[in-house]
């Protein structure tokens, strides 16, 4: 009996038929992907629920059958979404793409263009390296200076993550 060493594989997005291994996740990737998750757990209305890495489906096949889909960093979906096998089988309310030592910021750019054009309302492109993120809309990208900030538009309400706690986790 022969042993082979094999390349663990972290996780792979299966996107236009080809599966796409994501970069492993260092220091600072999470770190902001901890915060994340843990203030929006804290600061969203028992409706919704955030988490990490989460298969989001995209409505493609592969040639073979396979669905295909996505794995954004966080993401946001309301308590009451579809899941299929375990995937998420609609858009989430909120995407979060976080740079990662391998990708380049245009990378983010892309993954957070699928999310948006699933449906997800906003999708939040965090570098943690430069102290840089920005809110991603359909219909609008700004540089975040101070907070990032999505409207929930069923509850009317606004959830706002201050930028200073962030980096400031970065320090950690």
């Amino acid at each position: 009996m022969s042993t082979t060493i094999t390349e663990p594989v972290y996780h792979v997005e299966l996107i236009d038929g080809c599966e796409i291994e994501k970069p492993l996740p260092k220091k600072l990737h999470f770190l902001v992907e901890r915060y994340l998750v843990l203030v929006l757990s804290r600061i969203l209305p028992d409706r919704y629920i955030a988490g990490p890495e989460l298969n989001v489906l995209t409505g493609g096949r592969t040639p073979d059958g396979r669905r295909e889909y996505i794995v954004p960093d966080v993401v946001v979906v309301d308590r009451a979404a579809k899941y299929e096998e375990g995937d998420l089988a609609e858009a989430p309310v909120l995407g979060v793409e976080i740079l990662s030592p391998g990708q380049n910021i245009g990378d983010l750019f892309v993954r957070a263009e699928r999310l948006l054009k699933l449906g997800c309302p906003m999708v939040w492109v965090v570098w943690p390296e430069k102290r840089q993120a920005w809110e991603y809309s359909t219909d609008s990208l700004r540089e975040a200076t101070t907070t990032l900030s999505r409207r929930l538009t069923l509850e009317d309400v606004v959830v706002e993550v201050e930028l200073a706690g962030l980096w400031a986790a970065l320090d950690a």
